[in-house]
């Protein structure tokens, strides 16, 4: 074999192994902007969930120490509570147990607020029983202090201690 057959030969193997490499690089780009879509995207998916659900329950809080704040002010009778947190959350209802004197309002689990009442009061007519005379209004779970089971059960405690 002569020099100019090995050097043509040898151009030719070059010429090949580059356009190879060449090929395979696109190839090795392409797998990775894929791979790098889908993950950042995933990602970016995730964080925008917490970021709603944060700006969530900001709003929820948010709106619920402005019912408190209306309700100190203007609230007497659990039949007002109950009107005005329709007004702020017309989805939610509270509870109100006049055993104990007291109303729960749930916005979420999380996120509740606990008014207490100093009477009773039965309608003769209507026979239907009100809490009335607002003495206060718990807002521990919004301060972060306490749990619901918690507030539950402090008050099925003073209920039986009554």
């Amino acid at each position: 074999m002569n020099i100019k057959t090995i050097t043509i030969a040898l151009t030719v193997l070059v010429f090949a192994v580059l356009a190879t490499v060449l090929m395979q690089k696109g190839s090795y780009v392409s797998q990775t902007q894929e791979y790098y879509e889908k993950s950042t995207g995933n990602t970016f998916k995730g964080a925008s969930r917490i970021v709603e659900f944060v700006n969530t329950s900001i709003e929820t809080n948010r709106t619920l120490w402005a019912l408190t704040c209306d309700a100190a002010q203007n609230v007497k009778t659990a039949k007002q509570m109950a009107e005005l947190e329709s007004k702020y959350f017309p989805g939610n209802k509270g509870t109100t147990n006049t055993k104990e004197q007291y109303r729960l309002f749930k916005a979420t689990e999380a996120y509740y607020i606990v008014s207490n009442y100093a009477k009773v009061e039965t309608d003769k007519k209507t026979k239907v029983t009100t809490l009335a005379g607002l003495t206060s209004i718990n807002v521990d779970a919004l301060l972060g202090n306490v749990a619901l089971k918690k507030a539950e059960e402090d008050a099925e405690e003073e209920g039986e201690e009554e």
